[in-house]
């Protein structure tokens, strides 16, 4: 019986069996095809037409119901179904896979797209608009399973929808099919691979009935394809790593999905799908290709548009050049009178006077101290041999002798400064020894050379110090104040608003200078002051004022002064309380500065003549006893000389002056020696203690003196017993002193340092002027000899050319960097030693000032300026990649620079060291040498190179997705950019990898910078 449908598409739009039928057999026929009946379901995911009650297929299905594959290719304009007795479908040339739904070739594809031609077969897993995939099932369990029915996977994904479909075939006989919604695709690229990933959530999958998998007697997963709990609902992952041959691409995939991998699991043992996908394609125009960008051409540029970027670059100029003008103008007007002065409030007092009074008074003793230097490896210099003394709160000690009788050498190793040699003895306060944290906690020293830094003011400077080391709990105008009440005592109050100057810039005299030192330290008023030379370099009167301040300072708030001096005037020796009198590193006296001392030398033997100053006797004595009359002519010496016991009479004296006087047969050079031989005949001779009236010559032997270790070594240990230390102040003296010492915290060391800096920055403009000018001259310079280039091979050797000189000129400009730190190495060294400040509060602030200002604003002028008149491309985003690699290799090139001056102490050697490296830079940079012609050996330059890396970033920036034209032939051969980046090693796809090593690369550099100048650069004297 034969059974016809009529009016099939008028009678489809209801939702009932709405049929005309033979009325004889209309009980017999089942009714006609309509998607809307439950007996007509649409296979894989077909979508029912209510117009025509037929099934609207996905791409590669036919028939009413797709169920069968469609043959031909997609760009058939009418494909046929695979016949129920085809085994497989025949493609068309360019064509494959199971339906012909993958394309081979680009000329398959030039029906595709628009204009019939310039069509791609893009081979790739990573869908760009809607992909087709073949693979084959390479588990074996399931292999072994089919027994010869090739199990395969076709996989079809749109990227605008999110939506992936695959079916599952068994010698081209499909089995069941999902459907994934909500995916996700990420792809990673790596040397050697593409890793591909789709990630979609949600999944649906149904079994075709009765085949395999499904049937109804055997082996059937219907039910639970179709449960939404246990069944496969997702999520479901593709992921498939791509590598490419010579002969073809290799992609290596899996398909996991939780609930069906446990299937997988129990009837297969493996743990998901594995595939193997040797065929995907997906047809587009070559300029869908990602990475390809279309060329714009030079004439699209705007001479307006080039004009307000290069105008722009000259505003920046000008705005940050006229802020620091305008700064300075400021500041020297709130400078032009006298500071402002802290009112006489007795809450701003209070915490100035309790840091004056409240503090443990300090006896320090020294004894044994030795000092050793190695000449070499078998012998060593003693500079000093077991020093001994004991000074008390509110007494000044001075450490006299001669030259190098080893007097700055005692003082640092009393203000324990690191020493190359080795040091001896013990240093004991209040009788207990002390940790060296503890201890330069309470102690202040001011070094005989003056380290200050010329842009800074005298207030300033002294208010620096106050700020960094007074206590935390002090309040600012309590600081101003005790910084006012320094400069007044030092009498630099008039000079206050003076700037300190250098050897090119006018600014302070020597004294002043000296008393400016002595102000930083005398501003913390600490427990134990040295002084190496305090009155070096000031006139007698400045030189008596600076002494009493300190034995003012001493006496008044019961602070420990010692210093080393160098024959002082009398008035000034009058206010000494303790002296230590050194001869070649030997102690010759300790003890009392005023009638002790006289006492003892007279005891011994020498007198001071009356109306002679005794510190000149003194310094004298010991420089006769330590061998300076061996430089004289053996004649006088043989005229004035006497064995040491033999008595001279007065009458021989008066004799041997006479004749000098008398004389004419002698010359000038031999009248002068004669005469400075009797007068220290007369100076410095040893009186008889049976005839006092009668001296004798002292011999030129330190010896001669008598050895007064034992009794200086009783004296201090009687004195010390006079002193009065209790348990309590022995102690509480670290803990209570280190309270008051404790200097500011990091935050605030690190916003002084920062103002600071930011001060010596627009005070001393020429650097950065300097910057700004050459930024803008250069700009101008490239602007004006790569005006507009074109796009072709001459013009892509432009591009290199000018890429590569401008990052030469940023890496010989941040040559610059290296002076930021050497001008100031001294000033650091000394103010770390006596704890003004961490290391790391110092670097910072230095980082900031000088990148900031002049390593990120001089590349953004020049590439504002420069970019649009050399023709490069006009799109924002890649100007400000472009912009962002020059400053990140200025930012590194700088950093290197300074790291080789911190590491350097020497100037000239850290420049010539920052040379060869920026040259073998150069070298490594990827112009001057092919990368792929390096030999393996100095591979490894190339790779800290940062040159390397910022060329390459620019000029993949550039050139990579832009069209380079070639004439040849009377043809115009098109040049991918790529190509040319392939041939001169370049990486096409670097760009980012080279941005993320530059930050690394200066980073580094940063690091390296600051472990060198916290673990190496300190004090060693």
């Amino acid at each position: 019986m034969q059974c016809e449908c009529n009016g099939q598409q008028q009678l489809s739009t209801s939702a009932h069996n709405v049929f005309s039928l033979n009325r004889n057999a209309a009980d017999q026929c089942p009714p006609c095809f309509d998607c809307h009946l439950a007996i007509y379901p649409c296979i894989n995911f077909g979508n029912c037409s209510d117009i025509s009650g037929r099934c609207d297929c996905p791409i590669g299905f036919g028939l009413n119901n797709c169920s069968q594959p469609l043959c031909g290719g997609l760009a058939t304009p009418t494909r046929h179904a695979r016949l129920p007795d085809q085994a497989k479908c025949d493609c068309l040339p360019g064509w494959t896979g199971v339906h012909c739904n993958v394309c081979e070739t680009d000329r398959a594809c030039d029906s595709l797209v628009p204009g019939g031609q310039n069509g791609t077969c893009y081979n790739s897993m990573h869908p760009v608009k809607n992909n087709h995939v073949l693979c084959d099932v390479t588990n074996k369990a399931i292999v072994d399973t089919l027994k010869g029915k090739k199990p395969q996977l076709t996989l079809n994904c749109d990227k605008e929808s999110s939506v992936c479909e695959f079916q599952f075939w068994a010698a081209e006989v499909e089995s069941f099919y999902c459907k994934m919604q909500e995916c996700s695709f990420t792809q990673e690229h790596t040397p050697t691979l593409n890793i591909t990933t789709f990630e979609c959530p949600h999944m649906q999958c149904r079994c075709f009935p009765e085949r395999l998998l499904c049937e109804s007697n055997g082996l059937d997963f219907t039910e639970w394809f179709n449960d939404a709990q246990e069944g496969p609902n997702g999520p479901g992952t593709f992921t498939c790593e791509e590598s490419i041959t010579d002969t073809n691409v290799h992609r290596t995939c899996r398909f996991s999905e939780p609930h069906m991998n446990e299937v997988i699991s129990q009837f297969f043992g493996d743990p998901y799908i594995k595939l193997e996908c040797p065929k995907a394609g997906e047809c587009m125009h070559y300029t869908q290709i990602p990475g390809y960008t279309r060329p714009e051409f030079n004439s699209n540029f705007s001479p307006m548009l080039i004009a307000l970027m290069s105008v722009s670059g000259f505003g920046l100029v000008v705005v940050v050049v006229g802020s620091l003008v305008w700064l300075q103008r400021k500041a020297d007007a709130s400078h032009a009178g006298y500071l402002h002065i802290v009112s006489d409030d007795p809450q701003s007092e209070a915490p100035c006077e309790e840091m004056m009074s409240d503090h443990v008074p300090c006896t320090i003793q020294f004894r044994n101290l030795s000092y050793a230097i190695d000449t070499n490896r078998l012998q060593k210099m003693v500079v000093l041999e077991e020093v001994q003394g004991v000074v008390r709160p509110g007494q000044v000690m001075a450490i006299m002798g001669g030259s190098g009788a080893g007097k700055t050498t005692l003082l640092d190793i009393l203000a324990r400064k690191n020493k190359s040699g080795m040091v001896s003895g013990e240093i004991l306060i209040n009788g207990r020894f002390m940790d060296n944290d503890d201890y330069k906690s309470i102690i202040g020293y001011v070094d005989q050379e003056d380290t200050l830094m010329d842009t800074l003011t005298v207030y300033e400077s002294i208010l620096y110090s106050a700020l960094l080391r007074l206590p935390e709990s002090m309040t600012y105008d309590a600081k101003i104040k005790r910084v006012e009440e320094t400069m007044l005592e030092l009498d630099i109050l008039a000079i206050a608003n003076r700037r300190i100057g250098s050897a090119g810039k006018r600014g302070l005299s020597g004294g002043e200078k000296r008393r400016v030192s002595i102000a930083c330290e005398l501003v913390t008023s600490p427990s134990i002051l040295f002084l190496d030379e305090p009155t070096s370099g000031l006139d007698t009167y400045n030189a008596y004022n600076v002494i009493e301040s300190l034995v003012s300072l001493a006496r008044d708030y019961q602070r420990t002064v010692i210093f080393t001096i160098h024959q002082p005037r009398s008035n000034i020796y009058a206010l000494f309380d303790q002296l230590v009198l050194l001869a070649k590193g030997r102690v010759v006296y300790s003890g009392s500065a005023q009638e002790a001392v006289i006492d003892h030398f007279v005891h011994l033997g020498f007198e001071c003549p009356l109306g002679y100053n005794i510190a000149d006797y003194l310094v004298d004595l010991t420089m006769h006893v330590g061998g300076k009359n061996e430089q004289e002519d053996s004649d006088t010496a043989t005229e004035v000389s006497r064995p040491p016991d033999s008595p001279t009479s007065p009458d021989h004296s008066e004799q041997m002056y006479t004749s000098v006087q008398t004389s004419p047969a002698h010359s000038h050079g031999r009248h002068r020696s004669t005469i400075r031989a009797l007068q220290e005949t007369l100076l410095f001779s040893r009186k008889s203690r049976s005839d006092a009236g009668s001296p004798c010559l002292l011999s030129v032997s330190l010896t001669m003196l008598p050895d007064i270790s034992n009794w200086t070594a009783l004296s201090i240990q009687r004195w010390f017993k006079s002193v009065f230390v209790n348990r309590n102040q022995r102690s509480n003296v670290s803990m209570r002193s280190t309270q008051q010492r404790q200097r500011a915290s990091w935050w605030i060391q690190f916003k002084i340092l920062s103002g600071r800096s930011f001060k010596n920055l627009y005070r001393n403009p020429d650097l950065l002027r300097t910057h700004y000018i050459i930024s803008v001259v250069i700009a101008l310079i490239c602007g004006f000899l790569f005006w507009k280039i074109d796009n072709t091979l001459a013009g892509f050797q432009n591009r290199l050319g000018v890429m590569f000189f401008i990052c030469a000129v940023f890496g010989f400009g941040c040559l610059s960097s290296m002076q930021i730190f050497a001008a100031e190495r001294l000033i650091f060294v000394r103010e770390r030693a006596n704890r003004y400040y961490s290391p790391i509060t110092y670097f910072i602030p230095k980082i900031l000032f000088d990148m900031l200002p002049l390593r990120v604003l001089p590349p953004l002028i020049l590439g504002l300026i420069c970019y649009h008149m050399i023709g490069l491309r006009p799109d924002t985003f890649l100007l400000l990649r472009f912009l962002l690699v020059l400053v990140l290799f200025n930012l590194t090139a700088a950093a290197a620079c300074l790291a080789i001056s911190i590491i350097f102490k020497d100037v000239a050697v850290a420049s010539l060291i920052a040379t060869l490296v920026m040259l073998f830079e150069m070298l490594f940079g990827g112009l001057l040498l092919n990368k792929s012609s390096i030999p393996p050996a100095f591979q490894w330059m190339q790779r800290i190179s940062f040159f390397n890396y910022a060329f390459e970033a620019l000029v993949v920036n550039e050139v990579n997705g832009l069209s380079l034209l070639e004439e040849k032939f009377g043809l115009k051969i098109d040049v991918p950019g790529s190509v040319i980046l392939q041939a001169f090693g370049l990486d096409a796809l670097g760009y980012w990898e080279d941005v993320k090593l530059l930050g690394i690369m200066c980073m580094v550099f940063i690091g390296i910078a600051f472990i060198w100048l916290q673990l190496f650069v300190r004090e060693r004297r």
